[in-house]
């Protein structure tokens, strides 16, 4: 009887196949774990950017460091060579100062999210003004880098409108704003409980408006919107 020797070396298609099971499994397993991954990003980011809570005019008013009435002169969309964060500056001519101490005649601030050498970036609930709008804006703070410096999103954010020659105020999401009412003296008992809102067209409670733009002829003129504002800030 003729005995083979053991082999000592395996068979080469099925170290070939092994080896192939091995490289794609591996693979699959890279894959599924950074569409995960993407995935919990996304997801994270959406409600990150959507969840703002609900907001008395009172509050917005006294918790924002600069209130001002200004125009869009410039808007710069540029990214951070550490982070790779994309972000829009946006330039505003400051025709008169509400609330707070600044000296200059412009102020940039710096809003999350543009368009730059063809990447776009987009955060939910995020209204960035535009380029020769006229508004009142309420700004957080001055100095902390922020996704959006404007207090409570859109419920710090208010468009000046013309009206025949009158300027009006509108909000963010072009509701006339018909009045502005105090809403810090209401027992906590009977007031209505705040809520997350959207972001980009929400309406901090005590801002009376119409739902529909047309009726703008109704809506406070800057000046008398600013003079609320003011009364807020008194009391």
């Amino acid at each position: 009887m003729t005995l083979s020797p053991p082999s000592r070396f395996p068979n080469p298609a099925s170290t070939r196949e092994n080896l192939m099971n091995t490289f794609l499994n591996m693979h699959a397993k890279r894959f599924i774990t950074a569409l995960i991954c993407s995935l919990c990003l996304f997801a994270f980011s959406s409600a990150s950017a959507t969840t703002i809570l609900g907001m008395d005019i009172d509050k917005v008013a006294a918790d924002a460091e600069f209130v001002f009435e200004g125009s869009v002169i410039n808007s710069e969309t540029r990214q951070d060579n550490n982070s790779g964060i994309i972000s829009t500056y946006v330039t505003f001519q400051i025709n008169d100062i509400i609330k707070g101490d600044y000296i200059g005649d412009s102020v940039e601030l710096k809003f999350m999210g543009g368009v730059f050498n063809g990447q776009i970036v987009q955060v939910s609930g995020m209204r960035i003004p535009e380029m020769d709008e006229q508004g009142i804006y309420f700004v957080e703070s001055m100095s902390q880098d922020l996704i959006n410096p404007l207090i409570g999103w859109s419920q710090g954010h208010f468009i000046i409108v013309d009206d025949s020659g009158t300027r009006r105020i509108s909000t963010a999401g072009n509701q006339p704003v018909l009045d502005v009412e105090a809403v810090s003296s209401i027992p906590s008992s009977i007031k209505r409980p705040l809520s997350t809102v959207e972001g980009n067209t929400d309406i901090a409670t005590g801002v009376m408006t119409q739902t529909s733009s047309i009726m703008v002829k109704r809506a406070l003129t800057v000046e008398e919107f600013k003079s609320r504002i003011t009364s807020l800030l008194a009391n």
